[in-house]
């Protein structure tokens, strides 16, 4: 059975453990010894050195890339002669066409004409338009020669395709600089018409300009400042439509459930919308009163917006008595539905 030795100092257990007995070259050596350590001032200077080496680098990277963009102006440069050569070339040879035929013109006049000044005059003319055929010839053979000798000590391909590069390049700057133009008057069309108070015009202005630029921070701030103007007038219209239907509640429920309908209720805060849902509820539970509605029904899927429903005669289908915010299909008078019927609460 072994025993379980219990040891309460470390002088203890370096006397368990034997340290003494340990052979020679054995002794154990601390963590991190200072021979192992690297000093202070060789990493120091190991990184002063990396830096140097660096900033070498970048400076040599500059100077690379500023030759290599004179070396790219000048084969652009040696391009445009190489352009004004086959240009001159063109000319030349269209020269020589027009002289031949002016020539060919004047021969056939000098064998058709009945007149002897006619065809002296043909013969004189001819002989110019020769003249000049052959020096346009000459000249066009020149410049051919010009272009193929540029053509041989140009890389045509490399220079053609970096001059598109910058084609294109310039063609998107100012694409992008036409659309900024164009975003700029456009948001200041916007900002005019909201400063004027034309909000459905601003509104309409700012449509097309958030589709075609969706990302840009001006046009959310406008959409923004134009989704809370339209709020505050969609919530001033709901207070006034309350303050109304509380005015006619007494004496004609009917006006004052009409103001209540019109308010859009879907766009307007939670508490105002329950307060012109509560005020249109009441109204309509007077008017069931009224015209001896029993039992009436409210029909209520989301907050704020539902129907009351009704029977006019005790064994008829139930029918719209009134909605508010159910759309076009829920109008006064429409009948409803038995899922509908089981799904409403009592009006109180």
């Amino acid at each position: 059975m072994s025993q379980t030795t219990v040891l309460k100092s470390f002088a203890e257990l370096a006397e368990a453990l034997n340290l003494d007995d340990l052979p020679a070259g054995l002794d154990p050596e601390p963590m991190g010894s200072p021979d192992d350590a690297v000093p202070m001032e060789e990493t120091t200077s190991s990184l002063a050195e990396l830096l140097a080496e660096l900033e070498a680098a970048s400076a040599t990277l500059s100077a690379v890339a500023r030759r290599d963009q004179e070396a790219r102006m000048l084969a652009l440069r040696d391009l445009e002669r190489y352009d004004r050569a086959v240009a001159q070339q063109q000319e030349a040879e269209q020269a020589r066409e027009r002289a031949q035929q002016v020539r060919c013109e004047a021969e056939g006049l000098m064998e058709r004409a009945f007149a002897e000044d006619a065809r002296a005059s043909a013969r004189r003319v001819a002989a110019l338009a020769a003249q000049a055929e052959a020096a346009a010839t000459r000249l066009a053979q020149e410049r051919r020669q010009e272009v193929e000798r540029l053509a041989s000590q140009l890389d045509l391909e490399q220079i053609l395709e970096e001059r598109q590069r910058q084609e294109a390049e310039e063609k998107a700057k100012a694409a992008e600089a036409e659309k900024a133009r164009r975003l700029f008057g456009a948001l200041a069309q916007v900002k005019e018409a909201l400063e004027a108070g034309r909000l459905a015009e601003a509104q309409g202005l700012l449509g097309p300009v958030a589709s075609e630029y969706p990302d840009d921070p001006e046009v959310a701030s406008l959409r923004n400042i134009i989704a809370q103007r339209e709020l505050t007038v969609k919530v001033n219209v709901a207070e006034e439509a309350l303050w109304a239907a509380r005015r006619e509640y007494r004496r004609e429920p009917t006006a004052a459930i009409a103001c209540l309908e019109a308010v859009e209720v879907r766009s307007l805060p939670e508490p105002l919308a329950r307060q012109v849902f509560g005020e249109w509820a009441r109204a309509c539970a007077r008017l069931c009163r009224e015209r001896g509605i029993s039992e009436p029904l409210r029909y209520a899927p989301d907050p704020g917006c539902g129907a009351v429903i009704g029977r006019e005669q005790s064994d008829g289908a139930y029918v719209v008595v009134s909605a508010l915010g159910m759309g076009p299909g829920w109008r006064a008078g429409t009948p409803v539905s038995e899922r509908q019927v089981r799904r409403a609460r009592p009006l109180r």
